[in-house]
């Protein structure tokens, strides 16, 4: 009954921690954040960029099948917009290009690098602009309705926000498993002087 207890007591300190701390996203796969939806431009597409409100676009470029640049704009404040028309000219407001638009034909892979605290955040896509759908977003190499992508993609961006007010809810599971924890050490002393008693 005491290990059983112990093992009971463990668990629900360990569940009220990852509720309290929360649990991150390790190693989403390339892409994870970024959709591709069709739009006016150069190829018909642009890509999607979510992001959490500490972030900023800060370069995006685009790769041929051979790996060279055929677009590269960068921003040195950075930008909130979270859609880029792929090979749009001019760039984007706020945005140089260091690389002129030259964009193949066939598939493209579009780089974006997000400042973010405390390392830059770089993600990829590579998609065709001939599969890109008429409407939703071809993501993961799937085409989503809009509400899908965007719960997907919140999911890989992950923008917990350090200091956050634990809220309610989890003070009072922390007030709960306080109580389990000193209710079994209350028991695990009886047990204890209890066997002392009968030695």
């Amino acid at each position: 009954m005491v290990v059983s207890g112990g093992v009971g007591v463990v668990a629900v300190v360990a569940f009220v921690a990852a509720l309290a701390l929360g649990t991150e996203v390790s190693d989403p796969p390339a892409g994870a954040r970024l959709g591709v939806v069709r739009a006016e431009g150069p190829v018909g597409a642009a890509v999607v960029v979510p992001r959490c409100r500490s972030e900023r676009v800060v370069s995006l470029a685009v790769r041929g099948e051979d790996g060279s640049t055929r677009w590269r704009i960068v921003s040195t404040k950075g930008s909130i917009d979270e859609r880029y028309v792929v090979g749009a000219t001019p760039p984007p407001f706020g945005f140089v290009a260091e690389v002129a638009p030259d964009l193949p034909p066939g598939p493209l892979t579009v780089v974006v690098v997000l400042d973010a605290e405390p390392v830059d955040d770089v993600d990829e896509v590579t998609f065709d602009p001939a599969t890109v759908p008429m409407s939703g977003v071809r993501y993961q190499g799937r085409d989503l309705e809009a509400g899908e992508f965007e719960a997907r993609a919140a999911a890989a961006t992950d923008c917990q926000e350090p200091g956050r007010d634990l809220g309610l809810v989890t003070w009072l599971f922390a007030a709960a498993a306080l109580g389990v924890v000193v209710t079994y050490l209350m028991m695990l002393a009886r047990f204890v002087k209890g066997r002392s008693r009968d030695s």
